[in-house]
């Protein structure tokens, strides 16, 4: 015997006559909300087509972006800072024994 699920239809899909620009939306279970995301979303898209790099979406991706580079730029020098510490610690440590050694022998 099949199971039988519940199902809504709440994807949305708009259309922009003048440019022909389609955008279907299935973000949220409400078919309102989507219809909001959808009207945001081809409005952004159609201020990108008509303003290029001068439009609020362009320039919000490029601080991004700058930021996420930042912070990878950053973790990067953190990292090789600990590996250079990690490997000046194992370089000293060697010579710390040895002298200990040194030292004991001195007792014998």
């Amino acid at each position: 015997m099949p199971v039988i699920q519940n199902k809504t239809s709440s994807a949305v899909q708009m259309k922009h006559m003048r440019t022909g620009l389609v955008l279907k939306v299935q973000a949220t279970r409400s078919r309102s909300q989507n219809r909001k995301i959808a009207r945001q979303m081809l409005a952004e898209k159609l201020e990108e087509l008509e303003k290029g790099k001068d439009s609020r979406v362009a320039i919000v991706g490029d601080s991004k972006r700058k930021k996420k580079s930042s912070a990878v730029k950053k973790s990067k020098r953190k990292y090789r800072m600990l590996e250079e510490e990690k490997s000046r610690v194992a370089k000293e440590v060697p010579r710390e024994e040895s002298s200990a050694q040194d030292n004991n022998k001195g007792l014998d």
